[in-house]
């Protein structure tokens, strides 16, 4: 059953967590963001970068008057500037996430809230885009801790879809929306309709020019077929039923099949230098959240 109600979903155990991986990530990510998100502006900032010649149209208030004097020429300071970065946390709310004990999308939505935690803490912007959801708005981007409550119940209330979704059809509607440049997390079991469905959402997500992330969940039932027996099996990404008899050749060529499909993701992220992180929900999430900011968990 899906949680719907916030102490049932975010206990003051794993909120009381959340705070102390702000503080470790203000500590290990906060000084390479900044790093990475200097721009040279012209105006008031913190930071003197250099003079270029002031032309027409320039602001005069930013001429250096001290190196007219010297210099008899008129130039304009050029400062660095600290840019606040976007942060778009997508969410697969595709049917495939309702599996596992923790359910998948449960877990995803507590590695959501971690994340938000943190952006937030950091003082950064955090969105949520509920993919496949058609009917639930999204988050939009938000800054501080003040809104960390909000966002608890939004992500509490945030609903799977009622059926099946493509995930390239998922992502390509977010894309449409143009949302600002920024940094974007998928969190997803990556179960589309088929392998190629998972791979065209992951191009999507490509082409749109955003530094990409993604976070696979995995339950650790999903890697073999089960007992053996014989069972009519739906395809929840699809609708299709199958009947299917699962004995000693069906298990090992399920469990072959799912190890190529966990290869050729982690194949295509390395190809084109998307960082992932394949998940077990047997991790808590705080321990995740955790082992990444300390040994930097992703694949590269």
């Amino acid at each position: 059953m899906i949680s719907t109600n916030v102490d049932e979903l975010f206990d003051p155990a794993f909120l009381s967590r959340l705070e102390s991986l702000s503080l470790l990530a203000r500590q290990l990510v906060r000084s390479r963001q900044r790093s990475e998100r200097r721009s040279i502006q012209r105006g008031a900032s913190v930071e003197f970068a250099e003079y270029r010649p002031f032309v027409s149209g320039d602001d005069w208030r930013y001429i250096d008057w001290n190196a007219f004097a010297r210099w008899r020429q008129l130039v304009l300071k050029l400062f660095v500037e600290e840019e606040d970065l976007h942060v778009h946390l997508l969410l697969d709310c595709t049917v495939s996430m309702d599996w596992g004990t923790p359910m998948k999308f449960d877990y995803a939505r507590q590695l959501i809230a971690g994340l938000a935690y943190i952006t937030l803490a950091n003082l950064d912007r955090a969105a949520v885009v509920p993919l496949a959801a058609e009917d639930y708005q999204l988050w939009p981007p938000s800054r501080g801790r003040h809104r960390f409550l909000q966002l608890l119940r939004y992500l509490s209330r945030c609903p799977l879809a009622d059926a099946p979704t493509r995930l390239e059809d998922a992502t390509r509607r977010w894309v449409a929306t143009r949302p600002r440049r920024g940094m974007v997390v998928w969190v997803s079991d990556l179960f589309g309709a088929d392998l190629e469905d998972a791979l065209r959402a992951l191009d999507r997500l490509r082409y749109s020019r955003h530094e990409i992330a993604v976070i696979q969940i995995r339950d650790p039932s999903e890697a073999t077929a089960g007992d053996p027996g014989e069972y009519e099996v739906e395809d929840c990404e699809t609708g299709a039923v199958h009947k299917v008899i699962v004995d000693a050749g069906l298990a090992r060529r399920y469990r072959e099949r799912f190890a190529e499909y966990q290869e050729t993701i982690l194949r295509y992220c390395r190809t084109y230098r998307i960082p992932l992180l394949q998940a077990s929900t047997e991790v808590s999430v705080p321990d995740l959240i955790t082992r990444s900011l300390m040994t930097g968990g992703f694949v590269k």
